[in-house]
């Protein structure tokens, strides 16, 4: 009994973390690496990452 409560609880909760990651995916909440949509600078330009990633950790 207390066994199979816990097994159903861990389930239950992993179901909901798969839930929850796949629905943050969907909206676009893609990780801090500094990517943003399109935009142009004042100088014209296209540009698509944010001014603080050209310094790379590799």
């Amino acid at each position: 009994m207390v066994n199979s409560l816990i097994l159903y609880s861990i389930g239950m909760i992993s179901g909901i973390a798969i839930v929850t990651l796949l629905n943050n995916s969907n909206k676009g909440r893609s990780g801090a690496k500094g990517i943003t949509d399109e935009y142009t600078t004042k100088d014209g330009i296209k540009r698509t990452a944010k001014k603080d990633r050209e310094d790379h950790i590799v």
